[in-house]
């Protein structure tokens, strides 16, 4: 659709279009925020600093969007917070960077966030979405309703003891005037986004400026701090503060139900490996073939490996009768022990729960495959373990 199609179908939800005069964003603070938010059907708002290039540059377009929209009987609003001068207003809001586009509905402090490219047609095209929203759509929130937008769920007094108290979630607590919860917010939002459709866990956050009760009963006493919850229980706390090492801390927290065997085998695989530990090992190999990789994070030849294997489960994924895992034999070292493992890596492919083939690192990804379709096609029991059994004393 061309720039001036957007303009004029824009025109159909704004019919009492007058001309401006200079000036027209409207400006934002404390005293008339939450206001607005009440009185006007929709308030699309731009948070900046004046020192940001970035606002600097957009502001004429932001200038022209609201040309269109900020009309003498408009119930829409083009707005803007200097967060230099309103930061209650814009850690209230958990703005962390320059500029935000929040997309507020009637009533509704939950905005939707604009993250689509900068430009008058693309703005025109979302806020002529918006305008044809109906009114209802605000009114039907709840206090309990958790909002999730990119991967993030909005937490409150109102909504967060429902909403812990099934499956895994790592919680955000923190206070929008901390330093430190400033510079992890954008952090967090990616660990959320990257997140977002992982079955079994849910990212969240609560500010606990504004939720005083959830953060005292769950005793916080820093900010920001995160909390790994289990059916409403903790079972972990982390000091973790970049996206790796969250993203580390989040898939050892998962193995236990990332790898849950009645889960894994059903399809429902976020990862291409299984991780395999002393209470799945039994259940895991009743699998027609498991290949798994012995393995210990301090391996230099293993991390080589990593990425290979990882790539062989990918290859298997949608196979029935395979299942391409691992084993750490530093967190699971009686598996490594009963099993005689005494080079890193090693890797045992089982057919049947016995083991038909036996080696170290060091392989191409073809030569892998191979191996597995060696033993897939072949219905017969292989012959070769007792050969096999006896080559694994000397690795």
């Amino acid at each position: 659709m061309s720039k001036g199609n957007l303009v004029i179908a824009i025109f159909l939800f704004l019919p009492f279009f007058v001309t401006p005069e200079e000036g027209s964003v409207y400006e934002y603070g404390p005293d008339n925020f939450k206001r607005q938010i009440a009185d006007m059907d929709g308030n699309f708002i731009m948070f900046y600093a004046p020192w940001c290039r970035h606002c600097t540059e957009f502001h004429p377009i932001w200038s022209e969007l609201a040309e269109l929209v900020n009309t003498k009987d408009s119930r829409f609003a083009i707005a803007q917070v200097d967060c230099t001068r309103h930061s209650k207003v814009c850690h209230e809001n958990d703005i962390t960077g320059y500029p935000t586009l929040l997309y507020f509905h009637k009533n509704s402090l939950s905005p939707v966030e604009y993250k689509g490219t900068r430009d008058l047609p693309s703005l025109t095209l979302f806020l002529s979405e918006a305008f044809t929203l109906k009114a209802e759509v605000a009114d039907t929130e709840k206090p309990g309703d958790v909002k999730i937008y990119s991967g993030m769920a909005h937490l409150n007094d109102q909504n967060v003891e429902k909403f812990l108290s099934t499956g895994q979630h790592f919680v955000m607590f923190y206070a929008p005037w901390c330093k430190v919860s400033q510079r992890l917010a954008p952090v967090w939002a990616e660990l959320a986004a990257q997140f977002s459709h992982n079955n079994y866990i849910q990212i969240g956050k609560l500010n606990c400026l504004d939720n005083e009760t959830t953060c005292k009963n769950f005793d916080i006493k820093q900010y920001p701090y995160l909390v790994w919850i289990v059916n409403g229980r903790v079972m972990g706390v982390t000091d973790a503060d970049t996206l790796g090492e969250l993203k580390l801390y989040v898939e050892k927290m998962l193995l236990t139900e990332n790898h849950d065997p009645e889960k894994f085998m059903k399809k429902e695989k976020v990862l291409p490996v299984a991780r395999i530990s002393e209470e799945t090992f039994e259940t895991f190999l009743e699998k027609d073939i498991v290949y798994v990789n012995y393995f210990a994070p301090w391996c230099a030849h293993c991390l080589q490996l990593k990425p290979l294997w990882i790539k062989l489960g990918e290859r298997f994924q949608n196979e029935s009768r395979v299942l391409i895992a691992d084993v750490d034999c530093v967190r699971s070292k009686t598996i490594c022990d009963v099993e005689k493992i005494t080079g890193l890596p090693t890797l045992i492919l089982y057919k049947n729960k016995k083991i038909v083939n036996l080696s170290s690192g060091g392989r191409s990804l073809e030569s892998l495959i191979t191996t597995v379709n060696e033993h897939l096609q072949d219905p017969k029991d292989d012959t070769a373990s007792d050969t096999v059994e006896n080559t694994k004393d000397e690795l």
